[in-house]
């Protein structure tokens, strides 16, 4: 009898552990994290940004998504390209421009509070999101060394993905590759062209 109680309660245990707290958890749990490729569906994501507001990929539809992301230490790098592309793309609304940090593996002896403290004081120009569980790095094998610059168009599927240091003549390079990807517009002639 002791025996039957002790195994019941280790399989109520490990039930407890193993089985995830939330639907994002159940989400992360759940993707076979194979590399996303060139007109797939990009990988479900279900992020907080620095502020607590949450960010649902299937919810940005409609006009393409730019993912920026870098390591902490390419901070300032990836700062010039969000700026660029806020002013170019988020601020007449043509697109989404997302600042997305990876924090799978961030130190043990830092809190949380902390480092979502330290994102805020950096006050980023566009939407911070907080990649707890590596989503974004492991959907497309990511090298943090060098900016990424990844676009979804409007119906969330990956277009593009580079990586980049920034100089104007590069930004206005992969900013006119980006502007291919947005909505089309039919002009009064009839003529079907770009929102520029």
């Amino acid at each position: 009898m002791k025996k039957l109680i002790r195994n019941l309660l280790l399989v109520l245990l490990l039930a407890v552990f193993l089985v995830p707290a939330s639907e994002a958890d159940a989400a992360y749990y759940c993707v076979p994290w194979g590399k996303v490729y060139l007109g797939e569906p990009f990988t479900y994501f279900e992020m907080p940004d620095i502020y607590n507001q949450i960010w649902v990929s299937s919810y940005l539809r409609g006009k393409p998504v730019i993912i920026l992301t870098a390591h902490r230490y390419q901070r300032y790098e990836v700062l010039k390209w969000a700026e660029s592309f806020r002013q170019d793309f988020a601020a007449n609304d043509k697109a989404y421009v997302l600042w997305v940090v990876n924090l799978n593996k961030f130190p043990w002896t830092t809190s949380r509070e902390t480092i979502v403290n330290q994102w805020r004081y950096f006050n980023p120009p566009v939407p911070m999101l907080l990649d707890w569980n590596g989503v974004i790095g492991k959907s497309l094998k990511i090298n943090y060394n060098i900016p990424n610059i990844i676009v979804l168009d409007a119906y969330g599927r990956l277009v593009m993905h580079e990586m980049h240091s920034y100089t104007p003549d590069v930004y206005r390079a992969v900013a006119n590759r980006i502007r291919w990807f947005l909505p089309r517009r039919v002009g009064s002639s009839g003529k079907v062209g770009y929102s520029m």
